[in-house]
């Protein structure tokens, strides 16, 4: 037997289904949020860090230049640009030994129109006087910086104007390596995955940190045509989604489980305890035992109430079954009477019904058993003709057994070959006789038997299918009968007494054919009822008599054919069943007669 659920886990299953639900949708919008959020935090920090970092190589390079412009105002680079034959040896032995924040860089002087006075590192010969930035310094006072390349490596190139009474005299260039401006190391890259390119007419210049597939973003320095390009590693915004993602799954699958475990604590302890107990009480009731008072001081307040109820109600039960016991004592005297002169009066026209059909059943019983009488005494033949054959062959086998030709002879004049090929047909057919004079008498009995004083469960299908067979030789001789059984639930009821509207209504279509016709039987189950219809193609009732078919003593048939009771019957039978049994009727196309047994019914006798 399948288990029901309790309330307690009915509840918990509930919760724990609107938790997954809710944390779903939870969970995708936070996680659309979250990404939407991550994305913009990190556009802001990214966006903030980029140019925290080309602030920072800004910084760099203005260092440089302060310091550059501190060296070019020492009276020595003056004095050089003034007299540079004079102080040529003095200002390489400076320039050779002038370190910049401590790092050995090349440092180049040059004159007002640009030419190369001195630098400490003569590794090549660059041009100075070609670069525009530089005649911009020679032309007036002030610092700038490009990135130029020399012999094939790229350079910051810082320039600082050297003036003497407010007119440039020269200028101090300081070439620092491109990469040096990542001089703190990784401590540039707090993002993680994340690379910079230093670009320059589409030509990457140098670059810091691992490439890798991802965003791009761009800053740029115009003045000295020169990109940074940004590059983000999707992989590690990735990882962070993933990592944010997982740990609000775990957060909300422990929340839903411990939901869930309290809901079912909560309605264990709130719902399934008072349930328990009303049913215990109610099941006492029922059993006859004495009454259970229920505890009222619940705290939830529609228990409570209903435990209130419940004893109040419990109360008046026992005052009302002591009153019912009182006035039953009362009832029951006239109840046996009405019951009696109700079973005088059904079963006088049962017996009428059965003396209509006795001649009929007496024809049914009597074929069956003369055409067994008849095989029988065929049989009996049979086996004596059998015995004289096997008495012959013993006497002749033991004379001489040379007579076995004889014995065939013997055989073939007693015809025992025949006997014995006909002895099994006529034995089936005997029995098959046999099973007949038992069914009918069966359905006779199942018909009129005795009826019981209080209901009992009985099989509608198995009372239709005893009346069929008893009102068989009544119709077969004017109509067919469709049989359609559906299987139907048993129900309580009087079986005799339903037999009875069966074949009160099935004799009376038989009757009301004008010709060979159809009488069509279905039974089926609906949500209340055990529902029987019996069709007929019959010549129906006209409109205004069917008010009245119910009618104690109403019939439409001649004199001495009727009594008029048993529709009436019938209809009170269908009452005592808290039933009903309806007609609907089409003049010159038949009738049909619907009859409702309910699967709970009472006897209202």
């Amino acid at each position: 037997m399948k288990r029901t659920p309790s309330i307690s886990f009915t509840l918990a299953r509930f919760v724990f289904i609107c938790c997954v639900a809710l944390a779903l949708t939870i969970t995708i919008a936070v996680a659309t949020v979250v990404v939407s959020t991550m994305k913009q935090g990190n556009e802001q920090i990214l966006n903030r860090e980029m140019t925290s970092i080309v602030s920072r190589y800004q910084i760099f390079i203005q260092h440089r230049l302060t310091l550059l412009q501190q060296l070019a105002r020492e009276p020595l680079m003056i004095q050089s640009l003034m007299q540079p034959e004079v102080n040529i040896g003095k200002i390489k032995d400076h320039m050779n030994t002038l370190p910049l924040l401590g790092k050995p860089y090349e440092l180049t002087l040059l004159d007002f129109e640009g030419r190369i006075i001195h630098a400490n590192k003569a590794t090549t010969s660059v041009e100075y006087h070609t670069f525009d930035w530089v005649l911009g310094l020679l032309e007036q006072s002030g610092t700038d910086f490009q990135v130029i390349e020399i012999d094939g490596q790229a350079y910051w190139s810082l320039g600082v104007s050297i003036t003497y009474n407010q007119s440039v005299e020269g200028v101090l260039i300081a070439n620092i390596p491109l990469q040096d401006i990542n001089e703190q190391g990784a401590s540039i890259q707090p993002l993680a995955g994340l690379s910079i390119e230093i670009v320059q007419n589409n030509k990457v210049l140098t670059k810091f940190g691992t490439l890798g597939q991802g965003s791009e973003y761009v800053l740029t320095w115009p003045s000295q045509r020169l990109m940074f390009r940004f590059t983000v590693d999707e992989h590690y915004k990735k990882q962070e989604v993933e990592s944010i993602v997982t740990q609000l799954v775990l957060i909300i699958t422990t929340a839903i489980l411990v939901v869930t475990l309290f809901a079912y604590l909560f309605g264990y302890r709130y719902f399934v305890q008072p349930v328990v107990l009303l049913s215990n009480a109610a099941k006492g009731l029922e059993n006859g035992e004495e009454q259970r008072v229920l505890d009222e001081g619940l705290k939830v307040r529609e228990f409570n109430e209903l435990f209130q109820t419940f004893n109040l109600m419990t109360k008046r039960v026992i005052e009302r079954e002591q009153a019912l016991k009182e006035s039953y004592l009362a009832l029951s005297k006239t109840n046996e009477s009405l019951k009696d002169s109700e079973s005088q009066l059904i079963q006088s026209e049962k017996m009428a019904s059965i003396g209509v059909l006795a001649a009929g059943v007496a024809h049914e019983i009597n074929n069956p058993i003369g055409f067994v009488k008849s095989n029988l005494e065929v049989l009996h033949d049979y086996v004596t003709s059998l015995l004289t054959y096997h008495r012959g062959v013993n006497e002749l086998l033991a004379l001489a057994p040379e007579l076995a030709p004889e014995q065939k002879r013997l055989a073939d004049t007693l015809d025992i070959v025949h006997i014995l090929d006909d002895m099994l047909p006529l034995l089936d057919s005997s029995s098959g006789g046999i099973k007949r004079v038992s069914e009918i008498v069966d359905s006779l009995r199942t018909f009129a038997r005795v009826e019981q004083d209080e209901m009992s469960l009985i099989d509608i299908n198995e009372g239709l299918t005893a009346t069929l067979n008893m009102v068989s030789n009544e119709l077969k001789y004017c109509c067919d009968v469709k049989v359609s059984l559906s299987p139907v639930p048993m129900v309580m009821g009087f079986p005799g007494k339903l037999n009875q509207v069966f074949m009160n209504v099935l004799v009376n279509a038989g009757q009301a054919m004008t010709h060979h016709g159809e009488v069509r039987v279905k039974t089926y189950f609906t949500s209340e009822d055990v529902v029987i219809e019996i069709a007929d193609d019959g010549c129906g009732i006209e409109a205004e008599k069917l008010s009245q078919i119910f009618t104690p003593f109403y019939t439409s048939k001649p004199v001495g054919q009727g009594t008029g009771l048993g529709l009436s019957i019938s209809h009170q039978i269908m009452e005592q069943h808290n039933g009903s049994i309806t007609v609907a009727s089409v003049i010159g196309q038949g009738t049909c007669f619907t009859i409702k047994v309910p699967t709970h019914s009472g006897d209202k006798s």
